[in-house]
């Protein structure tokens, strides 16, 4: 069975005004050790942001049970220090003053060298782990993988406000974070060897210090041997946030077992993938994708069919069918989080919308 680990980020956020809170440390000092002890509790690039991961989970019923003891866990702490944690991809007001930034070595220097993007860099996501043991075949997975992103950026798209107002994109987050030089959809790389070389080659350029500034979309993970799918918004509930993480699984799952049996897939043109993307955060799920297999427009309810068609075996194998067929239904009922925030903001202004992050952190 395919293990598997899920990060998620927070906002902390004023409970009156919805405002960046910066008190992080507070929020993390404040976190039970029993929380603690289930999960890796570290800073994030802003001082109101907190960044958790759960441990290595084989069910989805150990990662639901992960994240909702932290969020509980968090929802404490983040209330005792005067504020409102929120699953939401970006900050809904970021206010007039600049950016805290965490006391870190490394953020401390992202500051120094790129202080316009920065000062304004409220994006939160969540982060999919997914186990390919063989380097080689993570590689080809991850080139399989590229077509079905833009389809993860409108599912989990979870971002519609920025500076107050109505974006008009459902994931601000993902427009927010084409700022920046390493991101978007990965090339395709022949082997492991291949991605070596040109991962370091951008290291070599003085742009990316680390690998950790390689921020594509889907990339290997450098202390795991995983692929780490980028692609979400920060979600507002954990059975949001299983959900993604079981297709995303199983996605690779199921192209593991294809790369074995089937010739390579036809790569979309960069051009065709970028407007993907590009598309899928404006859209989420109102509104037409773009199919890469067929260069297609097709409604995002049936991509989401021909996803979940794509990888059934794959979660028949791995006991995850019933449960992921009946939540893509409750999302495709009740709205991604960008179509939720829309109707609670709709529904009851910014009151509704404060008490939709924070009722949905810890809901089931």
């Amino acid at each position: 069975m395919i293990a598997f680990g899920i990060e998620e980020e927070f906002l902390l956020l004023d409970p009156a005004t919805a405002q960046p809170r910066p008190v992080a440390p507070l929020v993390r000092a404040g976190v039970p050790d029993s929380a603690a002890g289930a999960f890796q509790v570290s800073p994030e690039l802003l001082a109101c942001q907190i960044e958790t991961a759960t441990p290595v989970c084989h069910l989805l019923s150990e990662a639901v049970g992960s994240l909702q003891a932290f969020r509980s866990a968090l929802a404490a702490a983040a209330g005792q220090a005067g504020a409102v944690a929120a699953g939401i991809g970006v900050v809904y007001d970021a206010g007039h003053a600049p950016a805290v930034v965490s006391d870190v070595d490394r953020y401390q220097h992202m500051q120094a060298s790129t202080p316009a993007l920065i000062a304004d860099e409220y994006v939160t996501g969540m982060h999919v782990h997914a186990e390919v043991v063989d380097p080689d075949s993570r590689v080809q997975v991850m080139n399989r993988c590229r077509r079905w992103l833009p389809t993860f950026v409108a599912l989990t798209a979870n971002s519609p406000y920025w500076n107050g107002v109505e974006s008009g994109f459902a994931s601000w987050r993902s427009i927010l974070y084409r700022r920046w030089p390493i991101q978007g959809a990965p090339p395709v790389f022949r082997d492991f060897a291949d991605y070596q070389d040109r991962t370091r080659r951008l290291m070599d350029s003085g742009v990316a210090p680390d690998p950790g500034y390689i921020s594509w979309l889907l990339r290997l993970s450098v202390n795991y041997p995983t692929l780490e799918f980028r692609c979400a918004d920060s979600q507002l509930t954990a059975g949001d946030s299983v959900l993604a993480a079981a297709l995303l699984r199983a996605l690779a799952a199921t192209e593991a077992r294809d790369a074995l049996t089937r010739p390579p897939v036809r790569q979309p043109r960069p051009e065709h993938l970028d407007i993907a993307l590009w598309q899928a955060a404006r859209n989420g799920l109102d509104g037409a994708l773009i199919d890469l297999r067929t260069g297609q427009l097709v409604p995002a309810r049936q991509q989401l069919d021909a996803l979940l068609e794509h990888t059934r075996a794959a979660l028949e194998e791995l006991g995850d069918y019933a449960h992921v067929r009946e939540e893509l239904t409750r999302v495709l009922a009740e709205g991604n989080g960008a179509q939720r925030q829309r109707r609670a903001m709709h529904r009851g202004g910014l009151p509704a919308w404060l008490e939709l992050a924070r009722s949905s952190l810890t809901a089931s």
